[in-house]
């Protein structure tokens, strides 16, 4: 007795979605909180309003604050700094070479003293950070 093949057998692959989906969410929750990360740098300021580049600033960066009341804060540190700190955290920067010009932004309040500001840029002067970027507001 002969027994015949099946001529019509495919085998179809099954392929699971549900590690796929579970990865997508994950992904999804990292940068949703990454971006609060990044919003958190930037403290509430008046800023002085300009025209001047319509770009907008890199997310790595680099972000000195200055409030109304002289205090520093550099990105999304608690409470202010001092100079001289910020004279170490530019040097450790400098030395993981983690920190340049471009990546550098200063905000500084429209009713704060200049005497801060210029005492930054000095700073940012010696460490050869002749070029800076100062944020505004538009128009």
């Amino acid at each position: 007795m002969a027994f015949g093949r099946s001529k019509n057998r495919t085998i179809i692959p099954v392929v699971e979605m549900t590690p796929m989906i579970d990865i997508i969410f994950l992904l999804i929750i990292f940068f949703m909180v990454a971006a609060q990360f990044a919003q958190q740098a930037r403290v509430d300021m008046n800023l002085p309003k300009e025209i001047g580049e319509q770009k907008k600033q890199q997310e790595n960066s680099f972000i000195i604050n200055i409030l109304q009341d002289d205090t520093l804060i550099v990105d999304s540190t608690k409470g202010g700094i001092s100079l001289p700190e910020l004279e170490v955290l530019l040097q450790n920067k400098i030395a993981t070479d983690s920190i340049s010009w471009d990546k550098l932004l200063i905000r500084a309040d429209e009713n704060g003293k200049t005497e801060l500001l210029n005492q930054v840029l000095v700073l940012l002067h010696r460490f050869n950070f002749t070029a800076t970027k100062i944020a505004t507001e538009t128009n």
